[in-house]
């Protein structure tokens, strides 16, 4: 599955890239040509979505978000290609469902990202923990944002909200690999001893022989 995930996305890659070039070098970016762009980007993009859901991640409660984010993602690329293309009725109860869908897809496949990494000690098993309790926490605010009624001062409250918890968010996640080559070298530096300290143990002055007399 992972192998056939693999060739998809490079080759979706491939060509979403050959499609932009071409039309950014040639193309006068007319309805066509936007949308062509745009189809190419939702595919690319949902691609390394949904390939990032499929990492191995360390622990056995994560295991559910690989076929949620594999699943979510297929969805919200299903319903992005009809709404470029106006080939789908763009109310919006379906705009919400394809922003739940996205955020669904792209939450599963940064939570399993961060599950793929393994920590070597507690701090960093804590931070990763809390980085990954405000990457869902990011998750529900925009759910929140999409399928709740925000209105005079409590829209202001929720966008300083959503603000603080995105900054939280990228710097738990961009955090966590300094943080972790940090703790580790220290963690090594303390366990092993330079070898100049080490106390080295007392020279033993050679035996000295002993001659008979001779007869």
């Amino acid at each position: 599955m992972r192998k056939v995930l693999l060739i998809a996305t490079l080759s979706s890659l491939v060509i979403s890239g050959a499609i932009g070039i071409l039309i950014f070098l040639f193309g006068d970016f007319n309805g066509t040509q936007q949308r062509l762009l745009l189809t190419t980007i939702a595919v690319g993009g949902f691609s390394l979505i949904g390939l990032a859901s499929t990492v191995r991640v360390s622990a056995w409660w994560l295991w559910p978000l690989r076929p949620v984010g594999l699943a979510t993602s297929v969805v919200a690329l299903g319903l992005a290609v009809p709404l470029i293309w106006h080939l789908l009725d763009d109310s919006e109860i379906v705009w919400k469902f394809f922003l739940t869908l996205s955020v669904l897809a792209f939450t599963s496949a940064h939570v399993s990202l961060l599950g793929d990494f393994s920590p070597s000690n507690n701090p960093i098993f804590a931070w990763r923990s809390i980085a990954m309790l405000i990457a869902l926490s990011v998750a529900c605010l925009i759910g929140y944002g999409v399928w709740g009624q925000l209105n005079g001062a409590a829209t202001e409250l929720y966008f300083r909200g959503l603000g603080v918890a995105a900054i939280l968010d990228v710097l738990g996640t961009v955090g966590l690999y300094p943080l972790s080559k940090l703790m580790g070298n220290a963690k090594r530096s303390a366990s092993k001893k330079p070898a100049s300290s080490r106390p080295t143990p007392p020279r033993r002055k050679p035996a000295k022989r002993r001659f008979s007399p001779s007869r």
